[in-house]
């Protein structure tokens, strides 16, 4: 099929950027969902990440068939590295990420352009459909009024819970990129932190709110989130390899971030160090899944060699007490005191790991 939105040397007003891996199941639909879209003059810039499903090949079909397309292949080097390849081949005015188990509106680009372009907006917010196994509902970044804002009113209600939410917000934010159109100037150049694979998006969030000066909010839904997929990251419940790295890296980030975006840093210290004193907590809790291919003794070993526990002792005057419950404050109790065995005991009895391991040992 020809590209019906306009010719060859048209201005790209809007690139979609699509990472691929190992999504034959979604792909079809994903890219049905861009390249019937209702704006002129778009770009589609397809990252396949050494997909070994066949996903690379349906891609190669819609490629061949639609001259908006630019598809990339390269070996597998995971989600940062591969949406770093999407925004070094993309053109367009604005940006806008799909993951490639989700899908569009017809009309997201045509919509969210217009918005962008009425308001001036750096970026543009805008709400999603979440499909679950128990039905679907509508979620958003940043559940506000439909309006434009300054970055600068939105450090309370937006910013500050990306550094770790407290129990006295009010928002829910998400930080997914996907409801989000950038302006490309946003996010040109932005680092891309390729040892990080939860959290990423925040990653990209944060640096954009850092150039950025004004965002448009919408209260449409265009964008159609898929939790059904079993091969998204979002809904994956299983052992987690280098959790604490990658945490550790999130947090490390964040902190460089927080030079640029506040004042003061006692404003966003209590909560980044009370987030990172939870992730430790659940770094441990990982440790004795029952999938852990370490076994469960082999866990426990993984734990005493974690690095960068010394970033916990450093920040533990920051902690924000209140947020934990009795049972967490006694484990960062024993966490202070280096009893990681009894943690991580703790944390293999209540989560009924030993049962788990007997079974598989079992079968």
């Amino acid at each position: 099929m020809e590209g019906n939105n306009g010719g060859e040397n048209s201005e790209i007003l809007i690139s979609i950027l699509v990472a691929v891996y190992n999504m034959k199941d979604t792909i079809d639909r994903c890219i049905q969902s861009l390249i019937n879209q209702t704006l002129d003059h778009i770009e589609i810039i397809i990252v396949d990440d050494g997909s070994t499903d066949g996903s690379g090949e349906i891609c190669d079909r819609y490629a061949s068939e639609d001259r908006r397309i630019k598809l990339i292949h390269q070996k597998n080097q995971g989600l940062s590295a591969t949406r770093e390849a999407c925004l070094k081949n993309a053109s367009g005015q604005y940006f806008s990420f799909v993951d490639s188990d989700d899908w569009c509106e017809l009309n997201m680009c045509e919509k969210l352009y217009d918005e962008a372009i009425q308001s001036s907006a750096d970026l543009v917010f805008f709400s999603a459909y979440r499909h679950r196994q128990d039905g679907v509902a509508i979620i958003c970044n940043l559940p506000l009024p439909a309006g434009l804002y300054q970055i600068s009113d939105l450090y309370g209600c937006y910013i500050l819970p990306l550094y770790g939410d407290i129990q006295q917000d009010q928002l829910i934010t998400t930080g997914y990129i996907w409801c989000c159109l950038f302006k490309g100037e946003m996010i040109e150049d932005i680092k891309f932190y390729k040892e990080v694979y939860l959290h990423e998006d925040e990653i990209m969030i944060l640096q954009s709110f850092m150039r950025a000066k004004s965002l448009y909010i919408t209260d449409q839904p265009f964008y159609h989130y898929n939790r059904m997929s079993s091969n998204s990251l979002s809904k994956r419940s299983t052992y987690w390899s280098g959790y604490w790295d990658n945490i550790i890296e999130v947090f490390k980030a964040k902190k460089e971030f927080a030079e640029v975006l506040f004042d003061d840093e006692n404003r966003y210290l209590g909560r980044l160090s009370t987030y990172l004193y939870l992730k430790f907590l659940r770094s441990i809790r990982n440790e004795t899944h029952y999938e852990n291919p370490a076994g469960f003794w082999g866990g426990l070993f993984n734990v005493y060699k974690l690095r960068n526990k010394e970033l916990l002792f450093e920040n533990k005057k920051y902690l924000l007490k209140n947020e934990f419950t009795p049972a967490e404050r006694i484990l960062i109790k024993l966490i202070e005191l280096r009893l990681y065995l009894v943690v991580y005991f703790y944390y293999a009895l209540v989560c009924d790991r030993m049962r788990k391991y007997q079974e598989k040992t079992k079968n």
